[in-house]
């Protein structure tokens, strides 16, 4: 078949992508930016350029270049000519570019920045024109956007160019403008003078207003004089006055010359009336001088509130004046700034329009992709390639291999061995319990009843000696935490919890501690039938009665040391009787009694029978049937337990095939699993645990 296929040619250009653009002028900048980040930058712009090389776009470039449109090394030709002419030319060469890229392989050197063009074609010639056509259109494609993308940026910036220049003029002829009409170069000027009016100004208010409150001052006392006279007006505004301090001491001295005349002389005594006359005189002269004063004052007062109002005025005259030039400052400030903005600006893209012309005419010599090496016809074939399909043949069918037995052991759920039980649940797998085959020729009942008490009737056998194992670990649980009170429970039906709770019920009597066994499976009960014991009493009597006792419940079984509590007559309704209090009752008088108790109770996700009993136990022991219970069902029941806080002590692995234990024999088993002769350690040890208490 290798000889048939027709072997394919590889040729391969290589070509330069840059980071940079040659700059062939220092202080002109590039148009399109080049990534000059880091690595992840450039990364991108490789993958970018990768994707342009097997563009449909290069493609076609190469069939317009080579004349190639339709050559049929490249393109079959159609059977059916009227279909292909009824196809448009441009649906065909859309399609015909679009089949050549599928074909062009570009791929980046690792850490260099070096690209492989690559063609495959069956005439090397063919390839090898390709590949190079590939490079040089790739190189003309790269040099054409910087022209296309030059040529729009440039009439871009030319016409924002022309209106930046607008702009600009726009901004200088406002600035004059204001600057005309406002007079800007005398306003400091002015301002200063303003600032010193304002401040001269304002002292002389200040000034003007002490003189108004002197003088307000003043115009109150002499009135205040005027209404009370000199004597009503106080001293302090008499003594204000000279004259009318002395007018006021000589009216005080005629006034007490009028008094002792009047007292010496009779009324129209001379002296008497002179001195009246010349009371009335100083009395006039007192009014008169008053009056003087009060003019005074007022004048003055009225003077300085004048000077205050003039002065107040021009105070506000310049401080209008100087806000004014502020603000003309301001704007004009305003107009600077957005005069100096719009030159900024057209200055910028002025340059970057000079920038754009001057990079325009450099196109081709700052291009940042270049051919680095032409592609030679190639004359070994790429395809097929014999050793590597012989390898990759073997190489596949050994990962089929390895696949489909991963997938067959996925597809087992299936819990298989004692590692696979721990690691599903993360506890321990405290026992191994054999298969037990059944005898063809007893019927489905006896055969239930023999995988029962085999471990009883058979204490030499493999399964024998797992039981023991059991019941060596739980001893030693219960040497570590109490233990007296102990659940045997499954996921599911029909795993063989009854099996091992009747082994260890047996195991544990044997080792010398009274043992009850507890049939709280009201649903499948099958201990009566098991133990040779009768149904008619049992746990379903002692729980509906409150007034029968335990001991009309308890049986003696066949086994020693072992007694039996059976299901008795099966209750329309076992988890409500199961969840009673009475059930605690029997739990604490068996304790009185008992070393062990054993409950066989349902699976855990068939009903809830198992989860109400569990948090009342020092222990439940979870049975798992090997091969048949699976992970899914195990956890579930595990989560139901816990659910509950039921004290789960670990698993037992129910139905191991034989060989499947890894023990070692040296003499110690027949080839069949039985002892040939009992080992001396064993001995010892069952003497050890004989004497250990249960419970």
């Amino acid at each position: 078949m290798l000889e048939r296929m027709t072997p394919r040619y590889r040729a391969t250009a290589t070509v330069v992508v840059s980071p940079t653009s040659p700059r062939i002028m220092a202080d002109v900048k590039e148009i399109m930016d080049l990534p000059d980040g880091g690595r992840r930058d450039f990364q991108e712009y490789a993958e970018t350029q990768l994707d342009i090389i097997r563009s449909q776009t290069v493609a076609a470039m190469v069939l317009d270049s080579l004349d190639l449109w339709s050559d049929e090394r490249l393109f079959k030709k159609k059977d059916d000519a009227d279909e292909e002419e009824e196809e448009s030319v441009d649906v065909l060469r859309l399609k015909r570019s679009t089949a050549l890229a599928r074909r062009i392989q570009a791929a980046r050197i690792p850490a260099s920045l070096i690209i492989q063009v690559s063609f495959e074609h069956e005439d090397a010639e063919l390839a090898a024109r390709i590949a190079n056509e590939i490079a040089d259109a790739y190189v003309r494609h790269n040099l054409s956007l910087k022209r296309r993308v030059l040529d729009r940026a440039g009439n871009e910036l030319k016409a924002l160019l022309g209106e930046r220049l607008a702009a600009k003029d726009g901004a200088e002829a406002a600035a004059r403008e204001f600057e005309e009409k406002h007079n800007i170069s005398a306003v400091g000027t002015r301002q200063k003078e303003v600032e010193g009016e304002r401040a001269f100004y304002n002292q002389k208010v200040l000034e003007s207003t002490g003189k108004v409150i002197h003088a307000q001052a003043e115009l109150s006392r002499m009135e205040k004089v005027k209404r009370h006279g000199i004597y009503g007006g106080g001293v302090a505004e008499v003594l204000g006055n000279q004259v009318l301090n002395s007018l006021k001491v000589n009216y005080t001295q005629i006034k007490n010359e009028v008094a002792e005349l009047e007292l010496v002389y009779g009324r129209k005594h001379n002296k008497l009336i002179g001195a009246k006359r010349r009371l009335k005189y100083v009395k006039s002269a007192i009014r008169q001088e008053i009056k003087g004063i009060l003019q005074t004052a007022t004048s003055s007062a009225d003077a300085a509130e004048a000077a205050m109002t003039s002065f107040e005025e021009k105070f506000q005259n310049a401080r209008v004046e100087d806000e004014a030039l502020g603000k003309a400052v301001e704007v004009y400030g305003q107009l600077q700034k957005e005069l100096k903005e719009q030159t900024t600006m057209y200055d910028r893209i002025r340059k970057r329009y000079e920038e754009t012309v001057i990079t325009t005419s450099l196109t081709e010599a700052a291009n940042n992709v270049r051919t680095l090496d032409r592609a030679l016809i190639p004359h070994i074939a790429v395809w097929p390639r014999r050793t590597m399909i012989l390898v990759a043949s073997a190489a596949l069918g050994l990962l089929m291999s390895m696949l489909l037995i991963g997938l067959l052991e996925r597809a087992d759920t299936t819990i298989r061995d004692k590692e696979h039980a721990e690691e599903i649940l993360g506890i321990p797998c405290l026992g191994l319990v054999p298969t037990i085959k059944d005898d063809s020729a007893l019927p489905a009942l006896e055969n239930t009843r023999r995988r029962d008490l085999f471990v009883f009737e058979n204490s030499l056998s493999e399964a024998a000696e797992q039981a023991r194992t059991l019941r060596t670990n739980l001893l030693f649980l219960s040497a570590e935490r109490k233990l007296k009170t102990l659940v045997v429970t499954s996921a599911l039906p029909q795993e063989g919890k009854t099996t091992i709770s009747i082994q260890v019920g047996i195991t544990l009597a044997a080792a010398g501690g009274r043992t009850v066994l507890v049939e709280a499976d009201m649903r499948r009960p099958r201990l009566a039938t098991t133990l040779g014991v009768s149904n008619e009493r049992g746990l379903s009597l002692f729980l509906a009665d409150r007034d029968a006792d335990i001991s009309q419940v308890i049986q003696e079984s066949a086994v020693p040391n072992l007694d039996v509590i059976v299901c008795g007559l099966i209750p329309p309704n076992p988890a409500e009787l199961l969840n009673s209090l009475r059930l605690n009752q029997l739990i604490i008088k068996l304790a009185e009694q008992y070393d062990m108790i054993i409950i066989d109770s349902p699976p855990v996700n068939a009903v809830s029978d198992a989860l109400v009993m569990a948090s009342r136990v020092d222990g439940v022991l979870l049975v798992a049937k090997s091969k048949r219970t699976t992970s899914e069902a195990l956890r579930t029941a595990y989560r139901s337990l816990s659910n509950v806080d039921a004290p789960i002590i670990g698993t037992v692995l129910n139905d191991m095939q034989r060989g499947s234990f890894g023990y070692y024999y040296r003499g110690r088993y027949y080839r069949k699993g039985y002892y040939r002769r009992l080992p001396e350690e064993l001995e010892e040890q069952e003497a050890m645990l004989d004497d250990v208490e249960v419970g």
